[in-house]
């Protein structure tokens, strides 16, 4: 599929984030269990959520997943204990429009110069925090962690 910048990324594609290990969810002996909404929250001057479109990549998922972990590692200071949040469009642009009645938020092709598969969910409601939670928890859920990918 072939698509130009600020085209709409289809419902049934996933969106892989970066997460940064102080934004990793972990219990008393630093096991990782999970994602902290504020690996979603905005930082100032912000409009929306950064991430990597997974079927950019050819391939089946698990390519696609390597292929999308090496672009971040090429773009991004990417820590070895970091790890990766992966959802699918439909369920993002779900827990994100529920309460937002003042825009649409949409999942678009923003491709830069070093990541072409970078993708951007915006615009996105207010750092909320039960919608960050959510977003962790639900939409963001699979979690696939730096150490595991080659």
């Amino acid at each position: 599929m072939t698509l130009k910048k600020n085209d709409v990324i289809p419902n049934d594609n996933h969106g892989m984030r970066y997460v940064p290990w102080n934004r990793l969810r972990k219990d008393e002996n630093d096991n990782v269990i999970g994602i902290l909404g504020e690996a979603f929250a905005l930082r100032d001057g912000e409009e929306g959520i950064s991430s990597t479109w997974l079927e950019y990549f050819p391939g089946n998922q698990v390519s696609q997943i390597t292929q999308a972990v090496h672009k971040n590692r090429k773009c991004l200071k990417v820590t070895p204990k970091s790890g990766f949040a992966i959802g699918k469009v439909e369920d993002i642009l779900s827990e994100c429009n529920k309460n937002n009645k003042s825009k649409k938020v949409r999942v678009v092709y923003m491709p830069n110069n070093c990541n072409k598969a970078h993708i951007e969910i915006k615009p996105m409601p207010c750092n909320d925090a039960l919608l960050l939670e959510l977003l962790a928890s639900d939409a963001w859920s699979q979690l696939i962690l730096n150490r595991d990918i080659p």
